[in-house]
C-alpha cells in the first residue's frame, strides 16, 4: 500500500477515533465521565476491536520497509499511553497521540525523500 494512503487509514481508522472524544471534552470543558474517552473501534469486518489489535492490522498493511523500527516503536508507545490515558480520563494524555502520529508521518516522509 502506498505510504500516503496508509497514513490516511491510520489517521482515520485509529488516531481520529481515539483523539476526537478527547478534543470534544477539552472544547466542552469539565471532567470526562467514566469511559467517555475510550473509543469504540471496529476492524475491517465491522467487529469490535482494541486499539492495539487495530494498529497491528494496520501496521501489517503498511508500506513495507519504509517505516523505520524506531518510528513504529515510538508510535506504539504513544498509542499505549493514549489508551491508558483514555481509561484514566486524561484528556491531554489522549491528545498526545496526535504528535506521536505526526512523528510517524514525518519519519515515513523522510524515508521516502531519502529513497529518491
Amino acid at each position: 500500500m502506498k505510504s500516503d494512503r496508509w497514513l490516511d487509514r491510520v489517521r482515520h481508522d485509529l488516531v481520529k477515533r481515539l483523539v476526537w472524544p478527547a478534543r470534544d471534552r477539552r472544547d466542552l470543558g469539565g471532567v470526562p465521565a467514566p469511559g467517555e474517552l475510550s473509543a469504540k473501534l471496529v476492524d475491517d469486518e465491522g467487529l469490535p476491536t482494541t486499539a492495539h489489535a487495530l494498529w497491528s492490522a494496520l501496521a501489517a498493511d503498511g508500506p513495507r520497509g519504509e517505516v523505520g523500527g524506531d518510528a513504529i516503536r515510538r508510535f506504539e508507545d504513544g498509542l499505549t499511553r493514549a489508551v491508558r490515558a483514555a481509561a484514566a480520563g486524561d484528556v491531554d494524555g489522549v491528545l498526545a497521540l496526535e504528535p506521536a502520529f505526526d512523528a510517524l508521518a514525518r519519519s515515513l516522509e523522510e524515508r521516502s525523500e531519502e529513497d529518491k
